[in-house]
């Protein structure tokens, strides 16, 4: 599964590179695009520091940015093939300095993929070899997209890798290697008709009886570009590997009962003002991208080139390389020491709840004492001087933190924070939480058929238990609005099983639906309730006015919990895949499916969480 920053900052870095040397600036490029301004001075030293990692989607949007400046129809492609001429990799441009040439470098892309991607895997079918018959060395090479990505919306992706291998062999001044793609993964019907780069030519791709077919807008017809063939593995390694090699396609029952593989294969090259849309002898809907690569063997005086270069540039190397081993080392320290003060923050909260629980049952009588106490505090006021102004202020002030963290947080956490002299945060920060939200189903119903009192005693029974539970799984109440709630787990305590606490919640919470049905079915309804739960990164902190404000989560993946709740059926919890991963003991779950939901760019696999 990929993360939500899947794209290292290297990829912006090579793409700011190749503009800067076209054009001598870059200020439009990073133009509106937002970035950390509490550690960054600008948009561009957050995007090309390649210590960072973004989103797909900001990416794109830069790439797709940086192609509109240029005006290059093959810039995708072009950009990834300056890599090596502009050695604008960054810090790993040293790894190749000490590599014996570009066979070493082919060998390796699966270790440089990782620090450049996290949406893909590459692996290497045959490694770098002199083939007689080319004369030439000879590789292939696998691409496999990640479960959770579609290669259909990872196009400009394509060229790009495909530039950045053709520039190895120039680092040992070599011509470019040649690129060619036999497989591909991609649907052409999605690819044609979506893809931006080729949507504007509206060539309305269909697969009707075996055959692609297309609208040729240069002869202002349909014409048959492509069929279907069944692929046919070749063995290297004892494994099956598909190279492109493929068989007629026979009759529907003998592909079911073979499990045959059924792929596209281009029958005539496509062209559109000059540019290529596709070229006869691919083949699309392949299980992965196959490349193949060729490039020149390297000759004595390359290799006397590279070692007098090397020489050259020694001191620098190794100063390179020192300083990138250096920066791993304290990444590992810094790691190190995140996991120490994640014990001592356990222990601590051990520590915490042991105290929060001898309190608990006097907590009442505590307030009631404090109360008295502002109380007599103000009746002095009267006879005491001007420097008694500041303690009752002091006293005021506890009591207003007092009833602000009542109103999101457990009795329990709301004493140890009082204790601690710690407070909400006002300023809003990102953190990985889990949050909750459920509904009544039918509640309008309801509100239809009984009177307002009715509904108050109803409505005020129910929540009365809701926050019971939620205080009791040490969650933070954020909103009740009618009959809708939402809780957040993650802040302002920090808790390691957040989304493991949210599921037992929700668990809870239907169990307690089933004790509560009879009150309601006394005045005619059912009680039956939706969860929807998803984990992720998010904006928490007070978000207001001065007059009122507001602690709270707000995010895309705030939205997505929301959606699951509206998806979910009386008494059915939905969660995602990513809380799914975190709390996987706390319930036993089945799928759900993949569903795409309103305002998210992509489909989210969905689990049900089954309990008694």
């Amino acid at each position: 599964m990929s993360r939500v920053d899947c794209k290292s900052n290297r990829n912006i870095r090579i793409i700011s590179t190749y503009v800067e040397d076209l054009l001598g600036d870059t200020v439009s490029l990073f133009s509106d695009i937002p970035f950390p301004e509490d550690s960054y001075r600008c948009a561009k030293d957050y995007l090309t520091d390649e210590d960072e990692w973004t989103t797909y989607e900001t990416f794109q949007n830069i790439f797709r940015k940086a192609k509109d400046l240029v005006g290059d129809p093959d810039f995708y492609f072009n950009c990834g093939a300056s890599a090596g001429r502009l050695q604008s990799w960054g810090r790993l441009s040293y790894f190749s300095q000490i590599f014996a040439g570009p066979n070493d470098g082919i060998r390796r892309l699966p270790f440089f993929n990782k620090n450049f991607n996290d949406i893909k895997d590459i692996e290497i079918i045959k490694p770098p070899a002199y083939d007689k018959k080319l004369r030439k060395i000879h590789a292939i090479i696998s691409v496999k997209f990640h479960e959770d990505q579609d290669p259909n919306r990872n196009f400009i992706d394509d060229p790009y890798l495909r530039g950045i291998i053709s520039s190895i062999p120039t680092i040992w001044g070599l011509p470019p290697a040649v690129v060619k793609q036999s497989l591909n993964e991609y649907d052409p019907e999605i690819l044609l008709n979506e893809e931006e780069e080729f949507s504007a030519c509206k060539l309305d791709a269909r697969i009707e009886n075996r055959q692609l077919t297309i609208y040729c807008p240069t002869e202002n017809r349909r014409k048959v570009i492509g069929k279907e063939v069944l692929l046919e593995p070749d063995i290297i390694g004892g494994r099956k590997i598909f190279l492109g090699r493929f068989s007629e396609l026979g009759g529907e029952q003998e592909v079911r009962d073979k499990k045959r593989c059924v792929g596209v294969f281009i029958t005539e090259s496509l062209k559109i003002d000059s540019r290529s849309i596709v070229t006869k002898g691919e083949i699309f809907k392949a299980p992965y991208f196959v490349l193949e690569i060729t490039y020149d063997r390297s000759r004595f005086w390359n290799r006397l080139f590279q070692i007098l270069y090397r020489r050259g540039k020694k001191g620098e190397t190794v100063h390179g390389m020192i300083e990138t081993i250096n920066l791993l080392r304290e990444a590992i320290a810094a790691k190190n020491e995140a996991y120490k003060d994640v014990e001592k923050a356990n222990l601590e909260l051990r520590e915490a709840k042991e105290e929060i629980d001898k309190y608990a049952k006097n907590l009442e009588d505590m307030v009631g004492e404090r109360t008295a106490e502002l109380k007599k505090t103000q009746e002095e006021l009267l006879a005491l001087n001007e420097n008694l102004t500041k303690k009752v202020n002091e006293q005021v002030e506890e009591l207003s933190r007092y009833n602000k963290l009542r109103r999101y947080l457990s009795p329990k956490i709301t004493e140890r924070i009082l204790l601690d002299g710690n407070d909400l945060n006002d300023m809003s920060h990102r953190k990985l939480m889990t949050v909750l939200f459920s509904d009544i189903r039918d509640f309008s119903d309801l509100t239809d058929s009984l009177e307002p009192e009715e509904i108050f005693v109803l409505l005020n029974n129910y929540l009365s238990e809701m926050a019971k539970l939620i205080h009791q799984h040490e969650g933070t109440l954020d909103k009740i609005i009618g009959d809708g709630i939402m809780v957040f787990f993650g802040d302002p305590v920090p808790m390691p099983d957040h989304a493991h606490r949210a599921v037992l919640l929700a668990i809870d919470m239907q169990k307690k639906i089933s004790q509560l049905k009879d009150e309601w079915l006394g005045y005619g309804h059912s009680l039956n309730i939706g969860i929807g739960i998803n984990t992720g990164y998010m904006t928490v902190g007070s978000i207001g006015s001065e007059f009122h404000r507001d602690y709270t989560v707000v995010g895309n993946q705030v939205n997505i919990a929301a959606r699951l709740e509206s998806m979910a059926k009386p008494g059915e919890i939905l969660i995602s895949r990513r809380t799914y991963s975190k709390a996987k003991s706390a319930a036993p779950v089945e799928e759900a499916g993949r569903f795409q939901l309103k305002g998210i760019h992509s489909p989210v696999a969905v689990y049900r969480v089954l309990y008694k």
